[in-house]
């Protein structure tokens, strides 16, 4: 009888410690469905009119939609706008990577052959990502939020 209770009691233990770090993994299939992400950050730009006078920061906005496949391969579209310069609807493609710890990076390229990197930490079940761009120059924080 004590042998159940006590094989009873580690069993208990085990689940109790077990499923609560079950419940925080991730996997590529934590992302699926279509989320809309926005943001700003700085791009390094050359100044206007003078191409050897060297680069300068100029401020970004953006804002769109990207389709998340819950396999690894995601596409979209967005909208950006600075240093007189505007993109609308520009579409892209990409591939995204998540680790079981919720992090993770991804990686676009638009139609243009522009690639760009970022790292993630994902919340809510997947409900919430908070991205950062990687690329050099290009200091861009994203939210992304599932639809």
């Amino acid at each position: 009888m004590i042998a159940k209770r006590m094989l009873l009691l580690a069993t208990l233990i085990a689940l109790g410690l077990i499923l609560p770090l079950a419940a925080d993994q991730c996997g590529t299939g934590t992302m699926k469905g279509v989320y809309a992400f926005s943001g700003s950050g700085l791009d390094v730009v050359r100044k206007a009119g003078n191409p050897s006078s060297g680069q300068i920061f100029a401020p970004v906005l953006f804002f769109g939609t990207a389709r998340f496949g819950g396999d690894g391969l995601l596409s979209g579209a967005f909208t950006a706008s600075g240093n007189g310069h505007r993109e609308n609807a520009a579409p892209f493609k990409g591939a995204y990577v998540v680790n079981a710890d919720c992090t993770g990076s991804l990686a676009v390229i638009e139609n243009d052959g522009h690639e760009s990197h970022f790292s993630m930490t994902i919340s809510d079940s997947g409900k919430e990502i908070l991205a950062m761009q990687t690329d050099a120059g290009a200091e861009r924080p994203f939210l992304i939020k599932k639809q």
